[in-house]
């Protein structure tokens, strides 16, 4: 009778144990969670990027700006791009649901003190991305707090 309540006791702790551990893994803030890459959508890779939003901010073209703000991350971990006045090249790295941005070349031509500004607030935005999710056309970049950086419009393959 003894065993009977001492293996009810047990398995009653194990129980609630295992309930508790649940629940605290589904109370997670999901704000906090870095996103996971939608299984549909436009490729990662090869695609034209167009940054149509940086930190909440739209990007529409400025007064003398001649290239679209944009990137293009290549299979081996090469990516290209533009600032909206400057090319640029550089590396990136991409594990999972996880997106980094490594050393980056910028050309440097002087530019409007405006275009300048927004080249400066989106290398600093590219520095911070951690993760992304791709929804459709739209690939979206976040901090490692997943916090949304940046918003880009798929424009074609290439």
């Amino acid at each position: 009778m003894r065993k009977k309540i001492v293996s009810a006791y047990i398995l009653a702790t194990a129980m609630l144990m295992a309930l508790s551990l649940m629940l605290v893994g589904c109370s997670a803030d999901k704000a906090t969670l870095p996103p996971r890459p939608a299984v549909s959508g436009t490729p990662l890779l090869g695609t034209t990027w167009r940054i149509v939003e940086i930190n909440g901010v739209k990007t529409g073209f400025l007064p003398g700006q001649k290239l679209d703000l944009s990137l293009v991350l290549s299979k081996g971990g090469q990516l290209r791009g533009s600032t909206g006045c400057n090319h640029l090249n550089g590396a990136y790295v991409r594990n999972a649901d996880r997106l980094s941005f490594g050393s980056l070349f910028i050309t440097r031509i002087a530019s409007t003190p405006q275009l300048m500004e927004r080249e400066r607030v989106f290398l600093d935005a590219l520095r911070k991305v951690n993760g992304y999710a791709i929804h459709g056309s739209r690939l979206k970049l976040f901090s490692s707090g997943g916090q949304k950086i940046m918003e880009l419009l798929a424009l074609g393959k290439f």
